[in-house]
C-alpha cells in the first residue's frame, strides 16, 4: 500500500513523460483511480499500454478492479474484471504498473 500512495501523490492527471513513456494517474473522486501508461500514438495521441482503473476502500484499505485496457496489446484488451481469472491477471498486471511507476518516479 505503501508503493500505492507513493504513486497517488506523485503522479496527476496530466501525462508526464519519464524516459520510456507517458505515465499519469487520474482521480476520479469517491476513492477511484486510473493509473495509466501510454506511448505516443498517430497523429498526437496516446495508446494506453496498459490503463486499470480502480477504487480503494478507505476503510479496509482493499482493491476493486474496475476496467482494465490495452490499447496496444494484440489483440486489444478492453474489459471489465469479472471472473477469477480475469481479476487475477489485473492484479498481475497493477502490480507491474505500479511497480514500473515507483520506480520510474524514484529513478528521476
Amino acid at each position: 500500500m505503501k508503493q500505492l500512495e507513493f504513486v497517488l501523490a506523485h503522479f496527476s492527471d496530466s501525462r508526464e513523460y519519464l524516459k520510456d513513456g507517458y505515465y499519469r494517474v487520474q482521480d476520479f473522486g469517491d476513492g477511484t483511480y486510473e493509473l495509466e501508461f501510454s506511448t505516443a500514438g498517430y497523429c498526437g495521441t496516446f495508446d494506453s499500454h496498459p490503463a486499470i482503473k480502480f477504487r480503494i476502500v478507505p476503510e479496509t484499505k482493499t482493491i476493486t478492479f474496475l476496467l482494465y485496457r490495452d490499447m496496444v496489446a494484440r489483440p486489444i484488451q478492453f474489459f471489465k474484471p469479472e471472473s477469477e481469472s480475469d481479476c487475477d491477471f489485473v492484479q498481475e498486471r497493477f502490480n507491474q504498473l505500479l511497480a514500473k511507476f515507483y520506480q520510474a518516479k524514484q529513478s528521476n
